[in-house]
């Protein structure tokens, strides 16, 4: 029996073997999901078996390769009982970024251990069927590039930049010209299941599971690059909304200037607060006749916010001075909502995490501005640790989180 079978398999029909087969999917959930391997008395009270019946399971998942002994339980006499675990090895699940200038992927196995990831740096996403097919034919490529058998694959989660319903599978924004649900676009293309969301959700269930937001019930994920996007915990779940869209903070009515939004509308914060808004505000200073060590290796226009960034790190006075109005008019808006949903942490995921030193303290500062005390004390601000395999993680825990691995 292969592992996926276990979790993919469907058990159609009320049966001594689809009885067995549910049993088994909760023994292995239970292991991949435990910080320590465990004995099979210890599994069998946890699932709720008998101690017979968990023993001829546990057997029959060793004998498939699924389930392995992993060492000997420490005791102060008498004989050591075996411990055990799922091989991770076993079987993998695919994170997959589709952004709008760059596009990642990477396999994990059953520890959330990434065994191979790829980038196009150079792909820009478009609403065309041309676009659609350039994705397929990456995907295709990196799955073949990474050796790993698709029969092997749980499934593959998706984080797409936009407005998506994760619930139905359908994307908004992108690849809106489908007749059906782009999840079943890619599970045609396929051999395994495929799920998205907006890639702001995802870097919050990276959050969640993995990062700064662990065993936090109340938090904010924030995805500051280009665009700007809030992931919110509360009670412990992620909030979606009723269509999936919620979380779209860089189209709230904050931002003091006339400047025309992406989304068509004027006076959104994301037009003050992103990658984007950063860019424009160093071109329209250096018209303005301000001065920039970045001048001395590109034109103004060929400037991105990555490279203002790294130079604001770096010294530079402009730049520095950009990243640091950024971040307190960020804080502004923030303080507001903390008011509204009192978080008990605040992470900053992102490009931006590389300014951090620059931007922590015009963060806080404009926090005061608008922060109502108590719940400002209670609320700890910092910065994403995982990494820039964060969304790419994030997407491959949908998978993980419906199959209960996680």
């Amino acid at each position: 029996m292969l592992a996926v079978d276990i979790f993919l398999k469907k058990i159609e029909e009320v049966s001594n073997q689809s009885r067995q087969y549910t049993q088994k999917r909760k023994i292995v959930a239970l292991l991949n999901k435990s910080e320590k391997p465990l004995t099979i008395p210890g599994i069998c009270k946890k699932v709720k078996l008998s101690v017979p019946t968990g023993t001829k399971l546990i057997n029959e998942l060793i004998s498939d390769n699924i389930i392995i002994e992993f060492g000997k339980k420490e005791t102060d006499n008498g004989r050591r009982p075996s411990l055990y675990k799922v091989d991770p090895e076993i079987a993998y699940c695919i994170g997959t970024v589709v952004l709008l200038k760059g596009i990642s992927f990477a396999v994990y196995n059953l520890e959330m251990k990434e065994v191979f990831s790829m980038q196009d740096e150079n792909f820009i996403l478009e609403n065309t069927e041309s676009c659609l097919d350039e994705v397929v034919r990456f995907i295709q490529e990196a799955i073949s590039k990474s050796g790993i058998d698709p029969s092997c694959v749980l499934g593959m989660g998706m984080g797409i930049t936009g407005r998506v319903n994760s619930r139905t599978g359908f994307s908004y924004n992108y690849f809106n010209f489908l007749e059906g649900a782009l999840t079943d676009f890619f599970s045609g293309k396929f051999s395994f299941p495929v799920h998205i969301d907006n890639d702001t959700h995802v870097l919050g269930l990276a959050e969640q599971y993995f990062g700064e937001a662990k065993n936090i019930k109340n938090a904010f994920v924030l995805n500051l690059s280009r665009g700007m996007g809030l992931a919110i915990i509360a009670n412990g779940e992620l909030v979606v909304g009723e269509q999936g869209f919620a979380g779209e903070m860089g189209h709230i009515q904050f931002a003091e200037s006339d400047k025309l939004c992406l989304c068509g509308k004027r006076g959104c914060l994301g037009t003050e607060v992103s990658g984007y808004a950063l860019e424009q505000n160093f071109q329209q200073q250096i018209e303005a006749g301000e001065s920039s060590l970045l001048l001395n290796q590109k034109q103004a226009t060929q400037i991105k916010y990555k490279d203002i960034l790294k130079a604001a790190t770096e010294g530079d006075s402009l730049a520095i001075s950009l990243t640091h109005n950024i971040g307190f008019i960020l804080g502004k808006a923030m303080g507001n909502m903390i008011n509204l949903l009192n978080p008990g942490v605040i992470i900053i995921g992102g490009e931006f995490v590389s300014a951090k030193e620059i931007l922590i303290d015009s963060i806080k500062s404009g926090m005061m501005h608008t922060g109502l005390q108590l719940p400002l004390r209670s609320c700890e601000l910092i910065f994403s640790s995982i990494g820039d395999d964060a969304a790419s993680k994030g997407a491959a825990a949908i998978v993980f989180r419906s199959l209960q691995l996680i």
